[in-house]
């Protein structure tokens, strides 16, 4: 819409109410009833990091970190317009008042920001004062004497809006900070020329559809193009993909990276889904079991080392884990109850279909298409060449998975194919039926809950094949692995006598996209030539470069390389992508937009002196 603007509402809060203290409180004021029940029924879970609530047809967005508030701030590159500083008294609370704060509210705030709180305490008013921020007192509200208010006068503007120079700078590009960090609206180009979109999405697998449902919700008129028949036709188009995060055993930045990813999906999924009478998210819950002294030993360390809600992850023992499958175990595991799979085929049509309200945006899908090459034009805009015509596009997304290093500006990345079959078995005819388990089922491999009668698992994992046809030998594979590692599934009964050919049997295989440190590619792609110069210095100083800042083309994103992980890590790639197109807050922190990064690996190589 013209003249639209959102409202962001930004949160830290390092001790985090509970739901249940949230509901107490809110319920005081019960004509407030239908807005409390939105954010309690989207409130998230209570772990450290960064969530993002949407209400309003995403119109009004509060994100709510929790954390330390100097550990938090430092993770940020917004442009607050308004500061509400509420952290008590100095006397109560003496470290979160300090120069360093001060310093980073300046360094956040847009030009004329406004600030409020109600420590009206001299050390407060001399911190703001010292930090560019003209300081006036006046009368407080309710049983508060006074309160102080006013707004920035002057900046170091040599750091506002960047982050210390430890951090990642090469992660973003120059020219693109300040728009990175506004709201902004999406250059269209002509309509009048053919096949012209505001985003053009290469790849209609897992990534490429959640990529432009995201940008669709913005108001963005856009194509998806896929050489296959129809959208999740390739390595996302099994009949159950399991939304399964595999953590460290301590807590560290991949850590963090995963737990984000689970906690923003475990909402995304049932947040749709709510909208939709098709059913495509079973949260049946995910068991991940101790199925070896190896795993029990990383489950306890896991368990040991990070205090998570209850209802995240949790440890359960064998009797839980049989009551929870359905089966029976003789060990126990760690229980996601939230979790589950997802049917790719129902949640392709529903995110390709969906409209907002009152939205003129469209998706238009191009099936059988070939993209065979992409340029660049004077205007920065793109041109798409296909075996359909050209197309244009102001912005234009590759998420074909294992295609993307067919053109030039791409060939640099590490992605490589890793085949993965899996089998689906189920009771011949007057055979005992095969008992299904109720919940997803991890552990060497996966088994699903069955559907039709069907039971899925896998996967094998083979890096040496490319061909994407199924072959006997690896549904023997699979047999095998479950056997091993769930014992207990085909029958209560001795397995080792039984085999495939007591069941019927069908298979599917497909390359997923994977990269060296099994983390998706998603953001603004790199123009490597131009990187490699600026950060030649890397070669003998892991350390330098800090000040300097990544080269990227204009225009042209990448979301690729999720692995067997697509149900997991799309929908907050997906919300990545349509960030750094639309503007506003990023999904992620700093820290986690770096390891999305397309040009790590760039970095990374350069400091190995590997180009």
């Amino acid at each position: 819409e013209k003249g639209r603007r959102d409202f962001h509402y930004i949160s830290f809060e390092k001790h985090p109410l509970s739901l249940s203290d949230l509901r107490n409180s809110l319920s005081k004021w019960p004509e407030l009833a239908d807005l409390s029940s939105q954010l309690c029924d989207d409130y998230p879970f209570t772990i450290k990091g960064h969530h993002t609530l949407k209400f309003e047809c995403g119109r009004v967005i509060l994100t709510l970190v929790f954390g330390d508030i100097y550990e938090s701030l430092d993770e940020y590159r917004f442009m607050a317009d308004c500061w509400y500083l509420d952290g008590f008294s100095p006397n109560k609370n003496p470290e979160m008042w300090s120069p360093a704060l001060f310093k980073e509210v300046a360094r956040l705030s847009s030009d004329g920001a406004t600030f409020s709180t109600f420590a009206a305490a001299s050390a407060v008013r001399r911190g703001l004062e010292s930090a560019g921020f003209s300081v006036k007192r006046q009368k407080g509200f309710g049983k508060k004497r006074e309160m102080l208010l006013g707004s920035i006068t002057k900046q170091d503007l040599s750091s506002t809006g960047h982050l210390p120079l430890s951090k990642t700078n090469w992660a973003y590009p120059q020219t693109l900070i300040k728009n990175s960090v506004k709201n902004s609206t999406a250059a269209a180009l002509d309509k009048d020329v053919s096949k012209s979109f505001d985003t053009v999405i290469i790849g209609a697998g897992l990534a490429g559809i959640s990529t432009a449902s995201a940008l669709y919700q913005r108001g963005l008129d856009v194509a998806i193009i896929d050489t296959r028949p129809a959208p999740v036709s390739g390595a996302s188009g099994q009949s159950q993909l399991v939304m399964y995060a595999k953590f460290p055993s301590e807590r560290n930045k991949t850590f963090n990276f995963v737990e984000h990813c689970l906690a923003y999906s475990l909402r995304y999924y049932p947040r749709l889904q709510a909208n939709f009478d098709n059913e495509f998210w079973h949260p049946c819950g995910l068991l991940q079991l101790a199925w070896s002294d190896k795993e029990a030993a990383k489950q306890t360390r896991f368990a040991n080392n990070t205090k998570l809600p209850t209802n995240f992850i949790r440890p359960i023992c064998a009797d839980e884990s049989s009551e929870k499958s359905g089966l029976k175990h003789s060990c126990g595991g760690l229980w996601f109850e939230n979790a589950g799979w997802l049917d790719p085929k129902v949640y392709a049509k529903i995110l390709l279909s969906d409209k907002p309200a009152k939205s003129q945006a469209t998706i238009t899908p191009f099936y059988n298409c070939e993209a065979k090459q992409i340029s660049q034009n004077t205007d920065s805009s793109w041109t798409i060449e296909t075996n359909s015509g050209l197309f244009h596009t102001r912005h234009l997304v590759i998420a074909n998975s294992n295609d993307t290093k067919s053109f030039p500006q791409l060939a640099h990345l590490p992605t490589k194919p890793l085949r993965g079959q899996v089998t689906s078995i189920r009771s011949k005819q007057n055979s005992e039926e095969i008992k299904s388990t109720q919940c997803v089922l991890t552990g060497e491999g996966y088994l699903c809950p069955s559907v039709s009668g069907w039971h899925h698992f896998g996967a094998t994992f083979d890096l040496d094949s490319n061909n994407e046809s199924t072959n006997a030998e690896d549904n023997e594979k699979n047999f095998e692995a479950i056997q091993h590692w769930n014992p207990s599934w085909i029958s209560d009964k001795n397995t080792e006598d039984k085999s495939l050919n007591d069941y019927d049997v069908k298979s599917n295989a497909g390359l997923r996209c994977t990269t060296p440190d099994y983390l998706p590619i998603v953001g603004l792609a790199p123009n490597f030539e131009q990187m490699k110069e600026t950060f030649a210095k890397l070669r003998v100083g892991a350390n330098s470069c800090k000040h300097l800042y990544g080269h990227y083309y204009q225009g042209l994103y990448v979301n690729v390389g999720h692995g067997s992980k697509g149900a997991l890590t799309s929908p907050v790639a997906a919300e990545l992508i349509a960030h750094e197109i639309c503007g506003g807050i990023p999904p992620v922190n700093d820290t986690h937009k770096a390891m999305f990064s397309p040009a790590r690996f760039i970095i990374k190589h350069l400091k190995q002196r590997r180009i």
